[in-house]
């Protein structure tokens, strides 16, 4: 009998807003500058078979052609290091106005993931008999120790100066993840944002850099599906001059259930934020509120960096900001 690992879903930031990037390829060169985004993500660090996720970024924005270039790297773990997938992304996005008030962004990517399974940390049936594990060479046969593909996305969105919304296609040619060759294909997600912002006071500019004043309210939503899985993410982020604070609900719970009786609730999400221009930072916090609760999960933890830099002043095209409550030269 062989055996078989493969991703069944992406990775799911809570702070996707200030990972965006990853969120959507139509964000590349959003903030209209040069922009570095540094993420981290710990899931269940109460348990053995944790998450631990690394991603770094840049991207530029060039105002003569209106076009945005991003480049990621992301390096994720499952457990103790014995599964781990590294991608490298490679972004390009196109900004046009379409009115005075309405402008629209459309991106792309090309993905390449390296998946790498250590066998040595694995153990199988016939290392046990009635007396426990024996420590005994396994005879079952092992496939690659390193998988390789190449994978593409898109993504589009549409914005005025308070709302916005968005879509994005990632893995849309289903590469197959198999270590066996061939029979695990990664399913396409396909996701849906949007939001509005509430401005109650608006701050001074000075030229193309954002002001560190605002005040404003923004309720947001995130929908995403991949394979037999989905998931929605619903909540509000507050600035309050540089203090960000945000709190949001995953979950479908009266749409949706896990399994029969069983609630599709996953978790409620508190971040809070600090921005002195150019640098930003926010952490957040996942409340587990799903069963996973009885296995002492203690939630997740993730710590954003981001820093923008503004290009010297010369004469430059007019271009809308992105009122998505990224915070991030926005």
């Amino acid at each position: 009998m062989g055996i078989g690992f493969s991703y069944a879903q992406d990775i799911q930031f809570s702070q996707f807003y200030a990972n965006v990037l990853y969120l959507n390829p139509a964000f590349a060169g959003s903030a209209h500058s040069a922009r570095a985004i540094a993420h981290q993500r710990l899931q269940w660090p109460g348990l053995e078979a944790r998450y631990t996720t690394s991603c770094v970024s840049i991207d530029n924005f060039f105002n003569k052609t209106g076009g945005g270039v991003g480049l990621m790297f992301l390096k994720d773990w499952q457990g103790t290091k014995r599964i781990s997938s590294t991608e490298i992304r490679m972004q390009y996005a196109q900004e046009i106005n379409l009115s005075p008030k309405l402008s629209a962004r459309a991106g792309a990517e090309i993905n390449y993931i390296n998946r790498y399974l250590n066998y040595s940390y694995l153990t199988f049936p016939d290392q046990f008999n009635d007396d426990g594990f024996t420590n005994t060479q396994t005879k079952e046969p092992f496939g690659a120790t390193q998988k390789g593909f190449f994978d593409i996305g898109v993504g589009g969105m549409l914005y005025s100066e308070y709302f916005w919304v968005g879509f994005a296609a990632h893995h849309v040619n289903t590469p197959d993840q198999s270590f066996y060759g061939s029979g695990s294909d990664l399913p396409a997600k396909f996701s849906l944002i949007g939001g509005y912002k509430f401005m109650l006071e608006k701050g001074k500019t000075k030229g193309d850099i954002p002001s560190d004043e605002d005040v404003y309210i923004t309720p947001t939503l995130h929908y995403k599906s991949q394979g037999k899985s989905d998931q929605l993410d619903l909540g509000v982020y507050g600035l309050y001059h540089r203090l960000l604070l945000g709190g949001w609900y995953r979950g479908i719970p009266l749409l949706k259930n896990y399994r029969a009786g069983i609630q599709n609730n996953e978790s409620v999400i508190l971040m809070v934020g600090y921005k002195v221009y150019p640098l930003s930072i926010s952490y957040s916090f996942d409340c587990t509120v799903s069963e996973l609760t009885r296995a002492g999960t203690r939630g997740a933890h993730e710590l954003n960096i981001t820093y923008v830099y503004h290009w010297p002043p010369k004469k430059r095209k007019p271009y809308r900001k992105l009122p998505c409550p990224t915070f991030k030269g926005s």
